[in-house]
């Protein structure tokens, strides 16, 4: 049982790492994805997300490139930044960097969605990991309360504590597997994520920041993927604006340093405006993320397995929908791919994949 519940919830990772007695220069096995092979994966993935890319790197545009690994600027055709670089696009600690692409049609309009102390909004979520693509994940959903809190150094509200990052605590209280007919003993430990928690702070142009997990008192430690891959969606879902009015069809990309899985990595949303009214806003969201290091310290690696990145690939896309004056998204819905080449000289190659998949109501 208790196998079961690691390989299906948390060890993702080592039950994912196809690690085979191959030589060096063999390919991967057929049932895990290719590294884009592409000069550019970016612009396969999504042209508009290549261009926004583009836009949004100060040093580099897509014509002026040099090859792979000599690059000043830009996302790296690999997937993994050469040392240094990454800091370039988007330094740790720092807030995340937002390019506006295009104001959209009129009638235009400011989204602000200014976090207010002592918010509290109750709802689900639904969050699933899948390790192997010739089987699904384990769904599991979660009863969640967002409150945002008092500003350190605030008093009771007004333009101080609304001009400061508003600290945000997300609670668990129940989880259950979200499908019929799972094993008593894998309720039971899935159930011990009640009294988990999240945090973050939120400013003032929604964009977050500082994203810890906590298990609690009761928390299987084998279950802290599955709750990063809920703080990980979280971090997706809340979006930081410009500054400009904007309408449908506006896009709008922002640069950050934030990763997955607790990885160190340099994420770009290219935010897209499908609908907007003055009672709310329906954004697409898509993601390309990044290796800002040259190797995987990914918890869950079984000790044998390469460290050293070949090719790394990190995408996601989604839909996430506000309503005015709120201070979280209403819902939001996303999939994500994490995939990576491993190896070493003298070792033989791997390859990782996980699959990510969740849903957030809040107010329903």
């Amino acid at each position: 049982m208790q196998a079961r519940v690691s390989f299906v919830v948390v060890s993702v990772v080592a039950a994912s790492l196809l690690v085979g007695c191959k030589n060096e220069k063999e390919t991967p096995a057929s049932g895990a994805p290719e590294p884009p092979k592409s000069a550019d994966p970016v612009k396969a993935l999504d042209p508009e997300l290549a261009e926004a890319v583009a836009a949004a790197s100060a040093n580099a545009k897509a014509a002026e490139r040099p090859a792979a690994g000599t690059q000043e600027g830009g996302p790296p055709p690999n997937g993994i930044f050469p040392p240094g670089a990454a800091d370039r696009e988007a330094k740790v600690g720092a807030p995340p960097k937002i390019t506006l692409g295009s104001e959209g049609a009129p009638p235009r309009q400011a989204l602000s969605f200014v976090p207010k102390p002592g918010t509290r909004v109750a709802g689900t979520a639904v969050v699933e990991l899948q390790q192997d693509p010739r089987q699904g994940g384990l769904p599991v959903e979660l009863g969640v309360v967002f409150e945002t809190q008092q500003p350190k150094g605030g008093g009771a509200g007004g333009a101080e504590a609304t001009a400061s990052a508003v600290p945000v605590v997300v609670r668990v209280t129940r989880a259950k597997v979200a499908i019929p007919g799972a094993p008593a003993e894998i309720e039971r430990d899935v159930a011990t994520l009640a009294g988990a928690r999240i945090t973050y702070e939120l400013l003032p142009n929604g964009a977050g920041s500082g994203y810890a997990i906590d298990l609690g008192r009761r928390g299987d430690a084998r279950l802290g993927d599955l709750l990063r891959s809920f703080a990980d969606s979280i971090a997706v879902a809340t979006i930081p604006f410009p500054d400009q009015p904007v309408g449908a069809g506006a896009y709008w990309m922002v640069a950050s340093r934030e990763g997955a899985f607790g990885l160190d990595l340099v994420t770009y949303r290219l935010v897209t405006v499908e609908q907007i009214s003055p009672e709310g806003v329906t954004l697409r969201v898509d993601t390309k993320r990044y290796s800002a290091v040259p190797t995987l310290d990914l918890a869950g690696l079984p000790p044998e397995a390469p460290r050293t990145l070949l090719e790394f690939q990190s995408t996601g896309e989604g839909k996430v929908e506000l309503a005015s004056g709120a201070a979280f998204a209403k819902r939001s819905e996303q999939s994500a791919l994490l995939a990576a080449s491993l190896g070493a000289p003298g070792q033989a190659r791997g390859m990782l994949e996980l699959r990510t998949r969740s849903r957030i109501s809040l107010g329903e």
